[in-house]
């Protein structure tokens, strides 16, 4: 069939009249006779395609309205994420970045795109960030490094950034996390801490030269018990002397009378000068034993604690027997103390001469300081108990305090227990107790 043009009817109804002339020919050569029945269905055939056609596109208009959706929320969850995205190309060019990320570059994300990310880093930084890329880019997997950007409006940032290579290798995806807030503190943190260890250090030399302070005080309180312990200790030199002095007077005035007489030979003035020699010597004794009291420790040293408690009864035996007052002597086993010798000494002086006060203020009769030295659970035990009816509820908690005394001003300073106390205590690491017994006070050392 030749369709050509003409020049008196329009090529348009030309074709419209050639088209149905087409129609009626496949009409005619199809089926003519068509049933009405063949027609009907034909009718339903076509009305189905037309529901199947709108059905479909509506099924197009909500999926496009579901892409048009996630676009919108990915552009959101890009955009406006808390973090910033960037992508990088092979040679660290800015590919494409998120809002966040422009505002940490300081810049607008048109002009950033295309920038070589690594001009951004801080000078000092850009060596360890080079070397992390690098690291990212050989072994395929995520990891992290911190360091600073200076931003375009010269603001320094600290950030975290991790990295990752796409599956293609073509592509470096960065989050990039702002740490400045962290990083200050962090600064802060550790200002604070390089002057608290210099608080340290200065707390440290004033507590050792107030640790140094205390012990200074303490000695010149041991000193000062000792000094007024001196009164007591001339009294005791003066009992012991005595009876001595007594009866070397009696050896010499007994050399001048038998002078001159048969009785007075070699073998008699020998026997004299032997006799007054030992009481010389006695004398000489007790004067040694004297000034080791009052001999200041340097050093820790083993003793026996029997020993110990004899050596100072010695030196006040005869003043207690002149104010009859007994003492009674127990000891069970060897017990052996570590520490300061002459300061243990005192202790011992200072309460068993608090006892002796107690008895003798209250004029007790038949007068007894027992004391018993013995071990327990590893530890040595001195007990210094006398018979002088006790101390009052009211003041036996404050026996141990500085300067208290019930004792008038004259004849007490009220450091005697309280140093005795200080010496066990803090000097030995040890302990020392009163409680009231039946018939008086008991003192317990424990070292």
């Amino acid at each position: 069939m030749n369709i050509g043009t003409g020049n008196s009817i329009p090529a348009k109804d030309k074709l419209r009249r050639l088209a149905e002339e087409c129609l009626l020919n496949k009409k005619s050569q199809s089926n003519p006779l068509r049933t009405k029945k063949a027609t009907q269905h034909l009718v339903h055939e076509l009305e189905v395609h037309q529901i199947e056609l709108e059905m479909q596109n509506t099924e197009l208009i909500q999926a496009r309205n579901d892409v048009e959706t996630a676009l919108n929320r990915y552009s959101d969850l890009y955009d406006f994420a808390p973090v910033g995205y960037l992508t990088l190309d092979n040679n660290r060019d800015i590919c494409s970045l998120n809002l966040a990320a422009a505002g940490l570059l300081g810049g607008v994300r048109s002009r950033l795109i295309g920038r070589r990310f690594e001009l951004l880093v801080a000078v000092p930084d850009r060596p360890v960030f080079s070397e992390f890329l690098r690291s990212v880019l050989t072994s395929q997997i995520k990891d992290s490094c911190e360091v600073a950007l200076l931003n375009e409006v010269g603001h320094t940032v600290f950030v975290q950034i991790e990295a990752m290579v796409t599956a293609s290798g073509q592509e470096i995806r960065l989050v990039i996390i702002d740490i400045t807030k962290r990083r200050h503190a962090e600064i802060a943190l550790a200002v604070k801490q390089l002057e608290l260890e210099k608080f340290n250090r200065s707390l440290e030399e004033r507590i050792a030269s107030d640790v140094d302070d205390l012990h200074l005080k303490d000695r010149m309180l041991i000193m000062q018990g000792r000094r007024a312990a001196m009164g007591e200790m001339v009294g005791n030199i003066a009992h012991q002397w005595r009876q001595p002095l007594n009866v070397l007077g009696l050896y010499i005035q007994e050399l001048s009378v038998t002078y001159g007489s048969p009785e007075f030979n070699k073998e008699f003035l020998e026997n004299s000068v032997c006799k007054s020699m030992e009481l010389i010597m006695h004398m000489s004794r007790t004067i040694d034993g004297f000034r080791d009291f009052f001999h200041e420790d340097k050093e820790k040293v083993t003793f026996s604690v029997h020993q110990e408690i004899g050596r100072t009864l010695s030196l006040i035996k005869e003043s207690f027997l002149d104010q009859k007052v007994n003492i009674d002597l127990l000891t069970d086993g060897n017990p052996m103390v570590n520490g300061f010798l002459n300061e243990y000494t005192q202790v011992i002086m200072n309460i068993v001469m608090n006892a002796r006060d107690e008895l003798v203020l209250h004029n007790v009769d038949d007068a007894v300081i027992s004391i018993r030295s013995f071990t327990e659970r590893g530890s040595s035990i001195v007990t210094v108990t006398d018979n002088a009816h006790g101390i009052s509820n009211e003041i036996i908690d404050k026996l141990f305090d500085p300067y208290f005394t019930t004792k008038g001003p004259d004849k007490g300073t009220g450091i005697g227990l309280f140093m005795s106390k200080v010496i066990i205590e803090k000097n030995m690491g040890g302990r020392l107790t009163v409680r009231n017994t039946g018939s008086g006070a008991e003192f317990r050392i424990e070292v």
